[in-house]
């Protein structure tokens, strides 16, 4: 089993802690990411409890979606990220802070982080993105894709025809490129596990990217990388030290 924290219930409201985010500008009160800045702190906000309407809250079993980095069963804390290829807030994440979290925490054994592929917020090409990932996770190499994904945003956005740029980089990987290829054109098992990861993503209330939920606690937006540090090293003392 991957985690208690693998499977989100619905709720009808959640409290998100906004930072710097991408918007999914189909969601009423939305981000802007034009006029978000990062906030100097970091705080998890508490998932606001379900109504009481009478009726079961969906619930989201997460282990088979995604990407893991770090090992699911023996590390303490767990963070699960939402992220559209598309947004510039999460390739900064990505470019600028996740090397240091993953050799921090993640390398070390304390971490496990799932990442979640979703296409939300319309970018261009950004669900074919969204697919390349997924593509090269079927040969097992999803972290080189993601990493060039990201640093060839603008490229791909740009581009009247991703598919040759992505199966370029598929090439650069080492990747089969005819088995890339045909992922691409045709799995659906692709298509639909970046559409419900989407789908999932706007269930639990996640209204802009990167949204990451924290050993349980959602946080939409990128904080600034001392902060989530700050955080983690907080987080991961406790659990490994309940009595401090």
């Amino acid at each position: 089993m991957y985690s208690i924290h693998s499977v989100l219930s619905l709720c009808t409201s959640i409290v998100l802690l906004s930072l710097a985010g991408c918007g999914d500008d189909t969601v009423p009160g939305a981000n802007d990411s034009a006029s978000q800045e990062p906030s100097s702190e970091v705080q998890a906000a508490p998932e606001a409890a379900p109504a009481d309407t009478g009726q079961a809250q969906e619930r989201f079993d997460l282990s088979l979606m995604g990407f893991d980095d770090g090992d699911t069963e023996e590390a303490v804390v767990h963070v699960i990220e939402f992220s559209d290829f598309g947004c510039v807030h999460c390739a900064n994440f990505h470019m600028d802070s996740y090397p240091a979290l993953y050799e921090e925490f993640i390398a070390a054994g304390d971490v496990a982080w799932k990442y979640i592929p979703i296409s939300l917020a319309g970018f261009p090409n950004s669900r074919e993105a969204a697919i390349a990932g997924e593509c090269a996770g079927q040969q097992g190499d999803f972290p080189a894709m993601r990493s060039r994904l990201f640093e060839l945003r603008e490229t791909w956005m740009e581009s009247d025809d991703p598919e040759e740029l992505f199966v370029a980089e598929a090439r650069e990987a080492g990747l089969d490129v005819d088995a890339f290829q045909v992922c691409l054109n045709e799995s659906e098992a692709a298509r639909e596990r970046v559409d419900e990861g989407t789908r999932v993503a706007r269930a639990v209330g996640v209204t802009g990217t990167p949204t990451f939920v924290v050993q349980g606690h959602p946080v939409q937006g990128a904080p600034p990388l001392d902060a989530f540090q700050e955080v983690l090293r907080d987080l991961v003392a406790e659990a490994r030290d309940p009595g401090h």
